[in-house]
């Protein structure tokens, strides 16, 4: 009752050591993340005419993505200066961190999720990645499996997930911003196991992508290591792959995957040497990759 009776205080009459606190642990917070894919909410495929290249496997939210920091930068002009100080100061400590949980479905769906996304920042420090499994592949279609030649269409929507990022923004969807470039430091994907084990138990190990029938969850262990020998084929950049590597190689400096924090593999994208150098692009602000048709018309 006491409280009641003095009203309510402003903000801006806090010390500001206490507000750069709050705005500190608010823009450190992050979601939980989903149960499963049929708690991850709504979701849209891009349309026919969005898609470049193969990502049949996307399953991106269909709600626009609203940054940690938006809500406070629209309330007064002085909390708008002071959240973007404090943005600054996280940055160059390392200490903002975005944080994308990426679920996949009976190795056939991903369903990427934004659980921290603290501000809108052209040049991001990390960007962590959790790839959960679930499901179970018996009498469906695995998207792990390649074809004529090529890398799984798992692989390819993986690499059009990153490229909308590098091209949109967290909102994979929205239409490209020609002047915008967004890069990122470290790209860290890690696999992680499930707790508790799969129902149905994991995938044979043995006849680990092979034709024939399969039941169960692929096996993290597998997982890691198809992530691994299909992005180092991709990131050889060879004359097949070198238009698709081209936007990766520009605006990522490193790329690493782990299994439950543990690293398997790193890439310095900027001292890999290409197996082909391809033509630079024409001079523009936006930097749009090539058609697969035209790649393929072009070998």
């Amino acid at each position: 009752m006491e409280a009641e009776s003095k009203g309510s205080f402003a903000f801006t009459n806090l010390s500001r050591e206490l507000r750069d606190h709050i705005y500190e642990i608010l823009l450190q917070s992050s979601r939980t993340p989903p149960v499963s894919p049929d708690h991850g909410g709504a979701r849209k495929y891009p349309s026919e005419e969005d898609e470049e290249y193969f990502e049949t496997c996307n399953c991106y939210p269909a709600e626009d993505l609203q940054s940690t920091a938006a809500p406070l930068q629209l309330t007064c002009r002085q909390v708008h200066d002071e959240v973007q100080e404090a943005v600054l100061r996280l940055k160059i400590s390392r200490n903002l961190p975005y944080k994308l949980d990426l679920m996949m479905l009976d190795e056939a769906k991903l369903y990427p999720t934004w659980l921290a996304f603290p501000a809108f920042v052209d040049d991001i420090p990390r960007l962590d990645v959790d790839f959960r499994l679930f499901g179970d592949v018996e009498g469906k279609q695995s998207a792990m499996r390649g074809g004529c030649g090529g890398p799984p269409l798992l692989i390819w929507s993986l690499f059009r997930l990153t490229e909308r990022f590098l091209r949109r923004g967290p909102d994979f969807l929205a239409s490209c911003e020609p002047n915008r470039y967004l890069s990122i430091d470290e790209l860290a994907v890690n696999v992680i196991t499930p707790s508790p084990p799969p129902p149905n138990g994991y995938a044979d190990r043995t006849t680990f992508l092979r034709w024939g029938d399969r039941k169960g969850l692929v096996h993290p262990e597998d997982m890691v290591s198809f992530l691994v020998v299909h992005m180092d084929i991709l990131l050889r950049r060879s004359r097949y792959t070198a238009p698709y590597a081209r936007l990766v190689f520009q605006r990522v400096k490193r790329m690493t995957f782990s299994l439950d924090g543990m690293v398997r593999k790193s890439w310095d994208l900027t001292a890999l040497v290409p197996e082909y150098t391809p033509p630079p692009p024409p001079p523009s602000s936006s930097i749009r990759l090539p058609s697969a048709n035209s790649v393929q018309q072009s070998t």
